[in-house]
């Protein structure tokens, strides 16, 4: 597993170097009583209309390795507008590799962003994936802001609801670094296995 952060902090490096106003990284860390939990997105605008992204999830418990997580996905963008894409992805999740074709509509303002991405998705079968993200930081002093996030993802298959997760932020910004609570619920096998994990939560916005 340190290979694997290694890896990816070396990727990070070497993608700095492409140009910092194209480039975009965010790394996020999750220390909670079940684990910890390791998230990062690298944007990379190719041009105009392009934009690749790099998902990256590792969720370690503190005491074994049973109920470890694991999250990569790459995902190629196409903007017919400010609002509107289409994204073709590839990638490797509990419990293999996935292919996932999707549309997705966005908002991005000052103190708010949302998303909401749905599409389709291969691995061992074809599901319906749905994705919503959602951010909001209203100002609340000079050099500070609340901070308040959430991510869910679902899928849908002929067998019921065989993967889902919820990450809930709750704290504060200042300038590019936020903290506070954290809580993070995944469900596998139409929710037979559940895991949480609360704790506090630190992201930087390189």
């Amino acid at each position: 597993m340190k290979a694997i952060y290694a890896a990816v902090m070396l990727l990070a490096t070497a993608l700095s170097g492409l140009g910092a106003q194209k480039l975009s990284y965010t790394p996020n860390l999750v220390l909670g009583h079940r684990s910890y939990t390791y998230m990062h997105n690298i944007n990379y605008q190719l041009n105009e209309k392009l934009k690749l992204n790099n998902l990256t999830l590792f969720d370690t418990e503190y005491t074994g390795d049973k109920d470890n997580i694991f999250f990569i996905r790459n995902t190629l963008s196409y903007n017919f507008t400010k609002k509107l894409s289409v994204n073709t992805a590839f990638g490797v999740k509990n419990p293999g590799a996935f292919f996932t074709v999707s549309a997705q509509y966005r908002i991005t303002k000052p103190t708010y962003s949302f998303s909401y991405s749905i599409g389709t998705t291969y691995q061992k079968g074809f599901s319906l994936e749905q994705s919503l993200s959602f951010e909001y930081s209203p100002y609340l002093k000079d050099g500070l802001q609340g901070y308040f996030s959430v991510l869910a993802i679902g899928n849908l298959d002929n067998s019921g609801y065989p993967r889902g997760l919820q990450f809930f932020r709750l704290g504060v910004k200042q300038d590019k670094i936020m903290y506070g609570a954290a809580s993070n619920f995944d469900q596998f096998s139409n929710a037979k296995k559940t895991l949480e994990n609360i704790g506090v939560f630190v992201k930087y916005n390189f």
